[in-house]
Parts: structure tokens; C-alpha cells; sequence
């Protein structure tokens, strides 16, 4: 894990690394789920993108990733009215991006903007969001998953703007079901314990609809998660990961995934748009930020742990991959932090 004193062991890690959890890990992800709706048709919402929702929400917060369940009834999803999808109970569409995005039932309705629906702060526990005429209703769970500044996102880059998942539909699927059939009890119930079950609840399903997502790549797609599944380009990460401080070159990587320096080049290039060792300098720079923000480790050493010989080398690539110095990216992140 990213809050593991190890992580930056030269001594590499025994097995398979699971990458995946290395760039979540790195995400510090936490779910909410903001209000439950009662819309009857016709009914119409305009979400506003995550920046605009960020400054509405009663949480200190600034990176969001919204989501939406479908616990009766249906809706239209849209982007920007250039991709749409319908929705039906026990659906649910996640927006990587956070883009503005509408939502209507069956019949064309005006969509009302969201931040016009809300009660002004403080939110209740159980905030119950209606609207719409006296016609067939759709209750929807609507929610974010707080992270981190994606500041090496390799995860999200190639994701689509729209990511509706249909578990019914697929036997394979079945965990992600239970998973948003549980959500949507929960949601619905006010038990002891009831925010921290959704929290947990919707992380899982964030995962497991990556998970979906990977399984459903074809070898025609790119970014990290086809990267993943690739026969080259998949065993050179998981040996970049278990082993970030070795003294790795394009030669060695090559030789240890057993293809030549060339074809490593050229797949990364495919698939990552950009070259195997720049990709272990973002990671091992990921890496001493996450150790920068959850540990009080002087800069020096946070240097040295991410195999920097001085800590004026460390400072100047910090500031070009993440556009801040270590003490000021330090102190932005103690400033944004907590709920």
C-alpha cells in the first residue's frame, strides 16, 4: 500500500504486483452518497460538471467523481447530448471526468439545473431530493468518490466520459450486482453504521466497474487498462512496480519481459503515449508525493527514498511533473485536505 513505510524498498516485491491497487491506493478514493431522488415524469435534471459541483457540496472537497444508481424506474443519461444511455433499475453510470451531464425520465422535460433543486447547507444524513409532475417515478442514488489530485493518471485518461454498467444483463457480473443492490438498501435505510457501509459500498463498486471495464477491452483499444492486458507491456509494469527503485534501463526491462528493446518501445508508445522509462520516473514521483502528503518525512529523505542522489535534482523534477515544489505541493495538499 502507498502508506506503507516499504513502498519504496529497493528490495523488490515477492509475485505478481497488482498494479491496479497501486494507482488506487495512490487515489485515496472515499465514496458518498449525496441524496436519494423521487423524480415522476416528466422530469429533467442538468448536473453541473465536478469543478461546479465541488462548490456546492458541503464537503471540502475538489476532485469528484460522480455517480448515479437506478433503484426503481428509468432514466436517460446524457453527455453533452452526444452520448446517451437508458437506465434501468439496478443500473448505475459513473463519469470518470466529471462532466455536466442530464438526466430525464421516458418523456422530454425542460432539464432544471441540480444546484436549483438542493436545499441550502447543512445537508441532512438523508437528504431526499423530489421533482417532476404526477406521473410513473424514478428513484435514483446519486453520490461522488472523493480522491486525490490525479497527478499521475495513466488510470483515467483513456476511460470514456461515460461509463454505464448493466450487471443484470451479464452472468459475470454478478458480484458488481450484489454490490449495487446492497448500495441501494443501504441508501434506503437508517441503520447504525449507514454512512460508513455506502462509503465502502460505492469504492467497491468503483473498483468492480473498472474491473468490468478491463474485461470488456478489446486488443484494438489503448491507454493503461488495455496496457494491463497486454502480453508485453503488462508483465513490464507489474515489473516496475514491485521494484521502482531498481536500476532499471530499456535493455534489462526488455530482457526480463523477453522481447526487444524496440518492440517494448514501440508498445508502450501504443498504448501509454510514452516511453518505459519516463513512465517509471511519473510512478516513482507518484509515489513520494503520496509519501509527502501522509507522513511527516523531511523532503531530504522523501528525495532519497525516490532515488534522487540531492534533494535540488528531486525538487526540480518534482516541480516540472507536477508544476509545484515539494513544500508547496505539501502544504496545498494539508490545505484540501479532509471533509
Amino acid at each position: 500500500m502507498i502508506e506503507t513505510q516499504g513502498i519504496l524498498s529497493e528490495t523488490p516485491s515477492m509475485g505478481s504486483p497488482d498494479v491496479l491497487s497501486d494507482l488506487l491506493a495512490g487515489m485515496h478514493l472515499s465514496g458518498v452518497v449525496l441524496f436519494r431522488t423521487e423524480f415522476r415524469e416528466p422530469w429533467g435534471l442538468l448536473s453541473p460538471n465536478a469543478e461546479q459541483m465541488a462548490r456546492l457540496l458541503p464537503f471540502r472537497t475538489e476532485y469528484i467523481i460522480p455517480f448515479h444508481i437506478v433503484a426503481a424506474g428509468g432514466c436517460w443519461v446524457d453527455v453533452k447530448e452526444t452520448q446517451r444511455v437508458w437506465l434501468e433499475a439496478g443500473d448505475a453510470v459513473l463519469l470518470p471526468y466529471g462532466d455536466q451531464h442530464g438526466l430525464r425520465g421516458q418523456q422530454a422535460a425542460e432539464k432544471v439545473p441540480a444546484e436549483h433543486l438542493l436545499p441550502a447547507p447543512p445537508w441532512p444524513e438523508r437528504l431526499l431530493v423530489a421533482h417532476g409532475g404526477d406521473g410513473g417515478r424514478t428513484d435514483l442514488i446519486c453520490g461522488f468518490l472523493q480522491c486525490d489530485e490525479l497527478l499521475f493518471h495513466p488510470l483515467l485518461r483513456y476511460l470514456p466520459v461515460l461509463m454505464p454498467v448493466k450487471p443484470g444483463q451479464e452472468p459475470a457480473n454478478a458480484w458488481l450486482a450484489a454490490t449495487i443492490r446492497h448500495t441501494i438498501e443501504e441508501a434506503g435505510h437508517g441503520d447504525p453504521g449507514r454512512r460508513t457501509m455506502l462509503s465502502r459500498l460505492t469504492e467497491l463498486m468503483f473498483v468492480e466497474i473498472l474491473r468490468a471495464h478491463m474485461r470488456g477491452l478489446s486488443s484494438e483499444d489503448i491507454g493503461w487498462f488495455a496496457a494491463v492486458n497486454d502480453p508485453v507491456v503488462g508483465p513490464a509494469l507489474r515489473c516496475l512496480h514491485a521494484a521502482p527503485l531498481d536500476a532499471w534501463s530499456v535493455d534489462l526491462l526488455a530482457r526480463r519481459v523477453g522481447v526487444s528493446r524496440t518492440v517494448l518501445a514501440e508498445r508502450f508508445k501504443h498504448f501509454l503515449a510514452t516511453p518505459p522509462m519516463q513512465y517509471l520516473s511519473g510512478w516513482r514521483l507518484q509515489l513520494a508525493a503520496q509519501r509527502l502528503k501522509t507522513s511527516n518525512m523531511p523532503i531530504k529523505a522523501v528525495a532519497e527514498s525516490a532515488g534522487y542522489e540531492t534533494e535540488a535534482a528531486f525538487s526540480r523534477a518534482f516541480k516540472r511533473h507536477f508544476g509545484a515544489a515539494p513544500g508547496d505541493w505539501r502544504k496545498r495538499q494539508g490545505k484540501n485536505s479532509g471533509a
